[in-house]
């Protein structure tokens, strides 16, 4: 399956170096599960590669060559490596680890104040139950589990990990705040053990 993508990103980006990371690299991949691809080529600018490939679909980056690791990056931590004429991919994921064991910067103390005041401020808005309040209800709980993370000190690495890290209890509290369906009091739930730390 890979020896096909590698032949294919070589055609069509000039891949020098290619990565296969989330669920396909972890192993967890099933049926709905796409095929995240970094791919690095001599290009000036990032692309994108969206698509449905062999029946699954594609979501493939399109990096230049001399890419500096960032935390946006860290996503291809654990990746595969299916290709690396220059070592290119061998040397970032080195740089990513590195970076990853530094863990995140500490919150500056207005950015933690201010995640505190947003979700309690949006926990009001919603209780109005009008349009704008059923918005608000969803961006609420999104950024809940980020800020569950980011208020600990520790990396947000997407949904799928960051539901699977959480302590059993917290994933408790999450499972009821995430379900359809869910009660204003499971949402105050998930604001009120997101803010505990």
């Amino acid at each position: 399956m890979w020896d096909e993508l590698v032949d294919e990103m070589r055609a069509t980006h000039g891949a020098h170096a290619i990565i296969v990371y989330g669920s396909h690299a972890r192993g967890d991949a099933t049926a709905e599960s796409d095929v995240d691809v970094a791919a690095f080529a001599d290009v000036a600018v990032t692309t994108r590669d969206a698509r449905l490939w062999r029946g699954v679909y594609l979501d493939g980056f399109v990096y230049p060559t001399e890419l500096v690791p960032s935390v946006e990056l860290l996503k291809l931590v654990g990746g595969s490596i299916v290709l690396d004429e220059r070592g290119t991919a061998r040397a970032l994921l080195d740089r990513l680890i590195a970076l990853e064991r530094e863990g995140p910067a500490p919150l500056a103390a207005d950015d933690a104040q201010m995640r505190r005041v947003w979700a309690q401020k949006t926990l009001a808005r919603i209780r109005r139950g009008d349009v704008e309040a059923h918005y608000r209800r969803h961006q609420l709980v999104v950024n809940l589990l980020e800020d569950y993370f980011a208020l600990r000190g520790a990396w947000f690495r997407g949904a799928k990990v960051a539901l699977a890290e959480l302590p059993p209890d917290a994933f408790a509290i999450f499972a009821r705040a995430l379900a359809p369906g869910a009660t204003i009091d499971d949402i105050a739930a998930a604001v009120e053990l997101t803010l505990r730390a």
